[in-house]
């Protein structure tokens, strides 16, 4: 994978831009059996405090954890496989869960910190 390839990736894993249009260009990369971005923790609470600061519309963190969910070249924080996977299954089929709220993303930024 390329640089650029890689980058475009990244971009979307941290939620750089607006996401109908990282996720269009993340698709037009051939995806690689060897994951080339790690979401971690971090991220992932970087994520929410950019929605909770208004940056993006909650309702797109649904596009934005399917999206990663499904991808063969993102991996998830070594030993904390389950939390993470569990963090993406219930935001990208929230239908299931609960609707995705302020008070969610707070509480799964605590979730996380506390697994820090």
């Amino acid at each position: 994978m390329t640089a650029h390839n890689r980058q475009t990736v990244l971009d979307l894993v941290q939620w750089n831009g607006p996401i109908n249009g990282l996720i269009a260009a993340a698709r037009r990369i051939p995806e690689r059996v060897t994951p080339v971005v790690i979401l971690d923790r971090t991220t992932a609470e970087a994520v929410l405090r950019k929605l909770l600061a208004g940056e993006a519309p909650l309702t797109d963190l649904t596009a934005w954890a399917e999206e990663l969910h499904t991808r063969e070249d993102v991996d998830i924080e070594p030993d904390h496989e389950d939390l993470l996977t569990q963090f993406l299954f219930e935001f990208s089929t929230s239908e299931l869960f609960e609707p995705i709220t302020r008070e969610l993303c707070n509480r799964w930024i605590d979730e996380l910190r506390k697994n820090a």
